[in-house]
């Protein structure tokens, strides 16, 4: 999220298009939180803590993604918070996935764009591990992979926005995987494809999926019961309209990644606690 001295036409128009969007609505929207609901029994807690103002939400990301639609569109149709779920550009580079996300909300996560939403006092959703999380192997559930990444920090203070840092278990588990996506990458087909290539000699390895094995070994997410945490709000208002520190930016990130690991630790508990609820049939669909 750098920085840009002015905006490109295309960032321009990407920038109108994105605030035109609105709360999409319909049966199909209720349809799909009624069938999200059933299948993954998702719970809340902390939402008492929920500002009543435009926030930032941050959380940490799940194995293929799964876990922002859902998380995205149960706050729309139960809570009536619209999160404008923010981007990779590799991911917006394809024309057909950003036409679909885009009517759903997506925006693409630059600074401009960031900012322009956030001068509009809109919700936004925000996985700083973007596809680095979403491509980890099974050792990595529930692990935070944020890299270098404080962009975010650094706009939502001098924006004075107010950060909601949240959790979710459940998401990483929803797939077990036949091949990690080293594995993938490292398999003939995918190197005769980059021979062919129909894929870039330069594949980034936080791009290459695995190949998952969800419900008795398909690609259908398991049922597991799945528990959202939001942590005490984090406002920035104080900082509006300064350029914080390198310090002050460690700080402010670091409060966001304690507070996400230790609800994540919290839900684990009480995911353990409500197992018995399962029954039988979801407990054979999650083997």
């Amino acid at each position: 999220m750098a920085d840009e001295p002015q905006l490109s036409p295309e960032l321009a128009a990407h920038i109108k298009r994105v605030l035109g969007v609105s709360m999409p609505t319909g049966p199909g929207v209720s349809l799909s939180a009624a069938l999200l609901r059933r299948w993954f029994k998702p719970s809340f807690s902390g939402l008492e803590r929920l500002p009543g103002k435009p926030a930032l939400f941050v959380g940490n990301h799940a194995l293929l993604a799964v876990d922002a639609t859902i998380f995205h569109l149960l706050m729309h149709y139960d809570y009536a918070r619209f999160l404008r779920p923010l981007g990779d550009k590799t991911l917006f580079a394809n024309k057909q996935y950003a036409d679909a996300v885009i009517h759903l909300g997506a925006a693409l996560g630059h600074s401009a764009v960031v900012t322009a939403l956030m001068a509009e006092q809109k919700d936004l959703l925000l996985y700083p591990g973007g596809t680095y999380e979403a491509v980890k192997q099974p050792e990595q559930r529930y692990e935070l992979m944020w890299k270098n990444r404080y962009g975010f920090i650094r706009i939502a203070a001098k924006m004075g926005y107010t950060i909601v840092p949240f959790a979710a278990v459940g998401p990483d588990e929803y797939f077990d995987q036949h091949l990690t996506g080293p594995e993938v990458q490292q398999a003939q087909l995918t190197q005769l494809l980059i021979q062919l290539g129909l894929l870039p000699q330069d594949l980034r390895p936080d791009l290459v999926p695995p190949l998952p094995a969800g419900v008795w070994g398909t690609p259908m997410p398991k049922p597991k019961a799945t528990f959202y945490g939001f942590c005490p709000p984090i406002d920035l208002s104080g900082y509006r309209g300064r350029d914080i520190t390198s310090k002050q930016q460690v700080k402010i990130r670091a409060q966001v990644e304690d507070a996400i690991n230790l609800e994540i630790k919290n839900l684990l508990l009480r995911r353990e606690q409500n197992r018995h609820r399962d029954g039988l049939l979801r407990r054979l669909l999650n083997l």
